[in-house]
C-alpha cells in the first residue's frame, strides 16, 4: 500500500479499517481551531485567485457571490474561515457573503452595509471573538 492520508471523523476512518489492517498507520488528532493545513489553503488561494480574475469588471455583488469558485470555497466549510479572515485582513473584499453562509452568523451593523473596510472590520472582530488564528 503506497503511502496517503485519510482525513475525516474518527467514525469515517474507522470505515478504512479492513483495508488497514496489517499495515502501519499513523493518527494525528487534529485542532478544530488550528490555522488552515497547506492543502486549504492552497485551494483557497487558487480559487480566490480565479474568482477575482473571473469577476474582476462584474459590478453585481450577486453575480460575483454565485460564481463557480466562489461558491467552491464556501462548499470547503468551516475549514476555510482563517483563510476568509486572512483574506478581509489584507484586501478586504466581497467575502461577506462566503463567511455567514458557512457560519450562519452575520455580526456586521445595518449602518456598515455597502462599506467594505467597515464589514471586513466586524467579521475580523467576530474572529478573535471566536477564537479563530489566521
Amino acid at each position: 500500500m503506497e503511502p496517503h492520508v485519510l482525513e475525516g471523523t474518527w467514525e469515517e476512518i474507522r470505515a478504512y479499517a479492513s483495508r488497514l489492517a496489517g499495515h502501519r498507520v499513523r493518527v494525528t488528532i487534529l485542532d478544530p481551531d488550528a490555522a488552515p493545513t497547506a492543502q486549504i489553503e492552497a485551494q483557497f488561494t487558487a480559487l480566490a485567485a480565479q474568482w477575482r480574475a473571473e469577476t474582476a469588471w462584474t459590478s453585481s455583488v450577486s453575480q460575483m457571490v454565485m460564481h463557480p469558485a466562489y461558491q467552491t470555497i464556501i462548499g470547503m466549510g468551516r475549514d476555510v474561515i482563517p483563510c476568509l479572515l486572512r483574506a478581509l485582513e489584507h484586501q478586504p473584499d466581497h467575502w461577506f457573503w462566503a463567511l455567514q453562509a458557512i457560519t450562519g452568523e452575520d455580526p456586521g451593523r445595518p449602518e456598515e452595509r455597502g462599506n467594505v473596510a467597515a464589514m471586513a472590520q466586524s467579521w475580523l472582530q467576530w474572529g478573535q471573538q471566536h477564537g479563530y488564528h489566521w
